[in-house]
């Protein structure tokens, strides 16, 4: 599989896991989703093989971490409203780092 593909499964395993997660707001569970999430980065599955739209690559970044700000804030606090925060930002990220190659 091409890397694009590899990440853009993970991204999606990611996403499986997570909304169950959120529904049911069990965090501890999305954990398997983060990693997925993060499994491209340590692999190189995301080194651009083109040029990218660096506006769309730094937006991906704070987005990303602004979520798993949140994500953390969810582990600790446990509340079904930072859950449901978490998953709408991690999906603006994900749109994001879509958008980096376009």
């Amino acid at each position: 599989m091409r890397k694009k593909s590899l990440t853009m499964l993970c991204v999606a395993l990611a996403g499986s896991l997570f909304i169950p997660a959120v529904f049911f707001n069990r965090p501890i569970f999305a954990l398997a989703g983060a990693f997925f999430d993060w499994l491209p980065l340590p692999t190189g599955w995301m080194k651009a093989g083109r040029e990218i739209d660096r506006t769309f690559l730094m937006l991906h970044v704070a987005v990303t971490f602004l979520a798993y700000a949140i994500f953390v804030a969810w582990l600790i606090a446990g509340t079904a409203t930072l859950g449901f925060a978490f998953l709408e930002v991690w999906w603006v990220a994900v749109v994001f780092g879509v958008m980096m190659g376009y």
